[in-house]
């Protein structure tokens, strides 16, 4: 099922969060992402949409997409067990609802986002490096969603 988040559920996003960046930016150190948890916890708070991805037989949030300043992807996680089922895709397609586009930006080295936003009709616009993070950044937009 996908509904909009509440705040309750803050700290399992926050841990689907965590995750998900630990394993797809193996250059930068976990305590990296700890120090930046409260940046995460903005961006959910600040977000016109949080929706969120429940199992049948439960009400925890197994994935989320956070979409923040009307068209712009914060945060697409999913929850190893649930990785490979179309979920992210789902999550995708309901947050395009009501967009004309939608953007992203995704470091170099997350290959497998990458793969998964083109795969979905994002294409590249621009490029560029982010000091603070040390990493070369990839922006990409879509301007309607593949199935």
């Amino acid at each position: 099922m996908i509904r909009m988040a509440e705040l309750k559920e803050l700290d399992r996003l926050e841990q689907l969060w965590l995750h998900a960046v630990t394993n797809s930016h193996p250059s930068l150190p976990r305590q990296f992402w700890l120090q930046r948890r409260s940046e995460f916890r903005r961006d959910c708070r600040r977000s016109n949409q949080c929706l969120v991805f429940t199992g049948r037989h439960s009400a925890v949030a197994e994935a989320f997409i956070t979409l923040v300043d009307r068209d712009n992807i914060a945060h697409l996680c999913v929850s190893p067990l649930f990785t490979g089922c179309g979920i992210g895709a789902t999550l995708l397609q309901a947050v395009a609802r009501g967009c004309k586009q939608l953007q992203a930006q995704v470091f170099r080295e997350n290959l497998r986002t990458r793969y998964f936003l083109q795969k979905h009709g994002f294409v590249e616009t621009q490029r560029g490096y982010n000091a603070e993070y040390g990493q070369h950044q990839i922006f990409m937009s879509c301007g309607g969603l593949r199935p």
